[in-house]
């Protein structure tokens, strides 16, 4: 317990220095458990855990939070606990909205799975368990498929914590601009305003999908000065905005049908 509860003090230290990421290095079963319970509870970042063993990720795989990673240690040992730290840095410099983690090829310092002994029906049960892996497809080292254990993809809480962070950001940045918001609608429109315009650069990055007009999915929802509770109004608290969105997809396999007239 007192190593778990070192482990999570030090994480709370620096869980909002601005990184999106967590790999654990050199930590037991226990640590790294605590370590993704947290994260899940914060609901914010992503936690990176490699493990030549897939099996070993299986207790994490009811936090969504949590992504595994998993290569073989390759004949001169190295090649362990290589492979989320290298998908981070394939990525790091990569616009949010931009990238999915399926496909990525070019990691540096990772050795794929052997291209001659390792076949297609070998990646059944890295797919069954959500973890990425590092494989040759067609002749080409490439990651699959970008997925926490849980099965929800990595890029889509990339995004999620994109908007918070930058709408949280952007509102700071409204109420030190303005040395008074009126709690009205004039006040509130501003407020709106800026979280539009963080919604707008999300959807130009490719965070949020289109409908099927070619137009954002996201709305924005500020509720009027009459809307709100006396109480909250009497601590100048504006508690009426709301946002919603469909995230962006992607398209990470595809497929060929093909008919041959004789």
């Amino acid at each position: 317990m007192a190593n778990t509860d070192n482990v999570i003090s030090a994480l709370k230290k620096y869980f909002f220095s601005g990184a999106e990421y967590v790999i654990p290095v050199g930590l037991g079963d226990d640590e790294i458990q605590a370590m993704s319970n947290y994260i899940e509870s914060q609901g914010q970042e992503i936690l990176l855990v490699d493990s030549e063993d897939i099996s070993k990720l299986a207790p994490l795989s009811y936090n969504e939070r949590t992504a595994g990673f998993s290569v073989p240690v390759s004949d001169d040992g190295e090649n362990q606990d290589v492979l989320s730290s290298a998908y981070v840095g394939r990525v790091a410099g990569l616009t949010v909205g931009t990238f999915d983690g399926a496909n990525l090829t070019g990691l540096v310092g990772v050795q794929p799975q052997d291209q001659l002994s390792f076949q297609q029906n070998q990646l059944t049960p890295y797919e069954q368990a959500n973890v990425n892996t590092y494989y040759y497809a067609q002749g080409t080292p490439i990651l699959r498929d970008g997925k926490t254990l849980t099965g929800d993809y990595i890029d889509q809480f990339l995004g999620l914590d994109w908007i918070v962070r930058h709408s949280l950001k952007e509102l700071t940045a409204v109420m030190t601009k303005n040395d008074k918001l009126s709690f009205d609608a004039n006040g509130i429109n501003v407020l709106a305003t800026a979280l539009q315009s963080v919604f707008a650069t999300a959807y130009g990055q490719g965070i949020i999908d289109s409908d099927s007009n070619g137009k954002t999915t996201a709305v924005i929802t500020a509720l009027p000065r009459d809307d709100m509770k006396y109480v909250d109004i009497k601590a100048r608290k504006y508690k009426g905005l709301s946002w919603k969105y469909e995230p962006a997809a992607s398209i990470d396999d595809g497929y060929i049908t093909g008919v041959i007239d004789l």
